[in-house]
């Protein structure tokens, strides 16, 4: 859990952005779109989550999940077979009517179009990203670790400063948000020191598992 409180981000953010005087509201906004960034930036454990969703014959679309921010990876477990993503300019070019067994998706707003239109109940398996919690009370803290705190403090300001119509500011304060970004140790190199430091590794494909 991170250490800044909404209440504390607020106060930086208006600091920052010279106390233009903007209502929590605002703020708020600027903040959790901030943090709901990095969720999507980041591959961090319990952020990306799974989901199965039966198909229904005849019926191309599907509502996402509420919590979903971003999708990874669908695969129609029937079949075992990943399925492939299409920009919807080009998903439209396809034949409206063709039905069989789905191999391509698109996304458009909080829908999945399917294609071909299933033709009977098809298992689909779906990885995605999941939404961070909205910060809404002055005493709420990001999901994140307090390590992340100061780089949602730089994309909120960057939002705010786009907002503001403050480009060139707003630039300057993303490139610092990724240079500190790049600073916190992941996951996998933590992982890798651990397993170092144990003299343990780690299998990572098919070949590493015959080979032992």
């Amino acid at each position: 859990m991170g250490v800044d409180t909404l209440a504390e981000y607020r106060d930086l953010l208006n600091l920052a952005l010279g106390d233009k005087g903007q209502t929590n509201e605002r703020l708020d906004r600027w903040i959790n779109a901030a943090i709901e960034e990095l969720f999507v930036m980041l591959d961090i454990e319990g952020r990306r989550v799974c989901a199965q969703t039966p198909t229904i014959a005849g019926q191309e679309r599907y509502l996402l999940p509420p919590n979903c921010v971003a999708t990874l990876v669908l695969s129609d477990i029937t079949s075992k077979k990943r399925m492939t993503k299409v920009a919807i300019e080009n998903y439209e070019k396809l034949d409206p009517t063709r039905t069989g067994r789905p191999k391509q998706y698109a996304r458009v707003d909080r829908h999945l179009y399917f294609y071909p239109i299933p033709d009977a109940e098809y298992l689909i398996h779906m990885f995605y990203v999941k939404a961070p919690t909205q910060l809404s009370l002055p005493s709420d803290v990001s999901e994140l670790t307090s390590a992340y705190d100061r780089v949602i403090h730089l994309l909120a300001t960057r939002n705010g400063m786009l907002d503001l119509g403050m480009d060139e500011k707003a630039t300057t304060r993303y490139q610092t948000a990724i240079n500190q970004l790049r600073m916190i140790p992941t996951e996998e190199w933590l992982e890798s020191q651990n397993v170092a430091e144990r003299g343990i590794e780690i299998a990572r494909s098919e070949s590493d598992i015959r080979n032992r």
